[in-house]
């Protein structure tokens, strides 16, 4: 049953990157792109789609050249300890090769 409940929210890696680089403050394009490294593209793509999905939304801060933010709606932001359990998770696993689970790990 719960497998079947889970949400596929995040289609490409790249979004929970995005997500997590907009709750440290990146709002901007060229900004995600700095911090990430992501191709134009891919990142345009994305943001399109987390957008569509209301988990962010653009807003318009310049004009000519049209420049946009893109800001967490209160959706995203709920998203927030997913990616601290998820950070806090891979810096507990990091470098654990013997995939063996401890009963005194688990919690």
């Amino acid at each position: 049953m719960a497998a079947r409940a889970r949400v596929n929210l995040f289609r490409s890696p790249w979004d929970l990157e995005l997500v997590a680089q907009s709750l440290l403050g990146v709002c901007r394009f060229d900004d995600f792109q700095a911090e990430l490294g992501i191709s134009r593209q891919v990142l345009a793509e994305r943001l399109k789609e987390l957008t569509a999905e209301e988990i962010f939304v653009r807003q318009q801060y310049q004009s000519r050249p049209d420049r946009y933010e893109y800001r967490l709606t209160r959706k995203g932001r709920d998203l927030l300890p997913v990616v601290e359990e998820m950070t806090e998770w891979a810096q507990r696993w990091r470098g654990h090769t013997t995939g063996n689970i401890h009963p005194q790990e688990v919690r």
